[in-house]
């Protein structure tokens, strides 16, 4: 590109330069009036000017660069001995100003929506179509850009649906996961910090991802799930309908024990518990008539699923101390061995 005069190039670098200065300060001004549009009364305006904001700075900037080199004959020369370089050049320019005026477009609007409903699966969606429409965009763009320089596209097309079948067939298990996911995601009756019990683990739930669910044990051991074993598992929640959960304990006493006072005692018991709700009431009932012992049932409410072991250590504690401040024996499983003459010893209960 010999031939350039000094002062063409000096003023095609000024123009660069002026562009991009122009740009700059456009982007740092819109940046400006949008922080004062968010303290307006409608925040519409700020959310705008964010959107619009980068890709008509990126546009000015362009402008200026392609104005500086065109208005050079020999750039202009060095252009048209490739055929449709030009046209290439700006649809890859269109392709990014327009994914990135789609990419704030979600980002702004559509994320602060879905962040107001009550699951957020709402925001993975929006996030997985902000990622699909800037691929799309691009995939698109960078097509029409070779079809402008003449490159066959068709055998490209057909090659990229081959190897979308193999890779759609290889991530079947990740897509069955994935739609999993969302599905438990849109689900409330299971949400992140519910206790749940799927087949040998109880545990808190950490995060809901889109392949895996994650949940803390009692023994503090993370344990990751895929969502597709979820779907078809069954799931308990402990945290609905709502927290407060039922306990159920045994107790046994001797026979000839005064139920009622057993009963008092027990009710008396329940009552000096903190973390037992006296609504509704806990029960003390009969449950059976035992080979040693009459077998008390107590029910009884805690206000959260956790700490049942707690409340249940307590509960057994305190009766044991009550009981025997009352006299009330809790028995014991006894054998009585009778050795007669000419056998075995011979077990009797």
């Amino acid at each position: 590109m010999s031939g350039i005069s000094v002062q063409s190039l000096v003023v095609s670098l000024v123009i660069v330069a002026a562009g991009c200065l122009g740009a700059y300060l456009l982007f740092r001004a819109i940046q400006w009036l949008s922080r004062r549009a968010d303290r307006g009364r409608y925040q519409i305006d700020g959310m705008l000017l964010r959107i619009f904001g980068p890709p008509i700075s990126v546009l000015v900037g362009f402008g200026s660069v392609t104005y500086a080199l065109y208005r050079l004959p020999q750039v202009r020369e060095q252009f048209s001995q490739w055929d449709g370089a030009q046209r290439a050049l700006f649809v890859l320019t269109g392709t990014w100003i327009l994914a990135s005026l789609v990419k704030n477009l979600i980002r702004e609007y559509g994320l602060p929506l879905a962040s107001r409903t009550d699951t957020d699966v709402d925001e993975r969606v929006v996030r997985l179509l902000d990622l699909t429409a800037i691929y799309v965009i691009w995939i698109g763009g960078v097509l029409i850009a070779l079809r402008e320089l003449g490159i066959e596209v068709t055998a490209f097309l057909a090659s990229l649906g081959i190897a979308g079948l193999a890779v759609a067939l290889a991530a079947k298990t990740i897509l069955s996961n994935v739609l999993a996911g969302v599905t438990l995601t849109a689900d409330r009756n299971f949400r992140v910090g519910d206790r749940i019990e799927v087949g040998d683990y109880i545990g808190d739930v950490l995060a809901i991802n889109l392949h895996k669910t994650v949940i803390r044990t009692r023994s503090n051991e993370i344990v990751m799930i895929p969502n597709d074993v979820l779907g078809t598992e069954i799931i308990v929640n402990h945290m609905l309908p709502e927290h407060k959960t039922r306990i159920e304990l045994t107790i046994g006493v001797a026979y000839g024990t005064n139920l009622d006072r057993a009963t008092s005692l027990l009710h008396d018991i329940l009552r000096g518990t903190d973390r037992i709700l006296q609504t509704p009431a806990p029960e003390v009932n009969v449950a059976s008539l035992g080979d040693h012992a009459v077998v008390l049932q107590v029910l009884l409410w805690i206000d959260a699923p956790r700490g049942k072991r707690a409340v249940r250590d307590d509960v057994y504690r305190r009766a044991l101390s009550r009981f025997a401040e009352a006299g009330i024996d809790i028995p014991f499983p006894q054998r009585v061995v009778r050795i007669t003459e000419g056998a075995g010893p011979v077990d009797a209960p």
